[in-house]
């Protein structure tokens, strides 16, 4: 299931797109997961937690409101390969949330050395994910910086 976008980036603002209105991003609720929690150990996913991470989100749906997904880097992210581990667990963390209209998208951690990479990994099967961050010294015109 592939959801249309319901934001979009310009001149790194965020906005909805069904009336092209300014969207103020204090107005999103941040929702902190730490990597510890969805990747137990390595490659293994806890799903429980997904399952209720998903139900927390459904029922923002129902209540108009959006959310940012903040990936928690709570162990160690020096290795390219930490990273891919990193970024695969928060691809299937977008997968348990894939039909939750209410996730505006992912902020994305000053750790990483290749946020690119994350956000081309997630755009595969969720293009329609905006990305927020701290850092500007990003280019994409995906990014929210605030």
């Amino acid at each position: 299931m592939k959801l249309d976008p319901v934001f979009t980036v310009k001149n790194n603002k965020l906005y909805k797109i069904a009336d092209n209105s300014p969207v103020d991003t204090d107005s999103l609720k941040r929702v902190e997961i730490p990597w510890t929690t969805v990747e137990m150990e390595e490659e293994s996913y806890n799903e429980e937690f997904l399952a209720l991470l998903r139900d927390q989100l459904k029922h923002m749906e129902v209540t108009g409101q959006f959310a940012i997904l903040v990936p928690v880097v709570d162990k160690e992210l020096n290795t390219p390969e930490q990273e891919e581990l990193f970024i695969n667990a928060f691809n299937h963390t977008a997968r348990r949330v894939k039909d939750c209209v209410s996730v505006a998208g992912f902020e994305l951690p000053a750790e990483l050395k290749n946020p690119q990479a994350f956000i081309d990994t997630l755009a595969i099967k969720h293009a329609q994910y905006v990305y927020f961050s701290k850092q500007t010294n990003l280019a994409s015109d995906t990014i929210v910086k605030y």
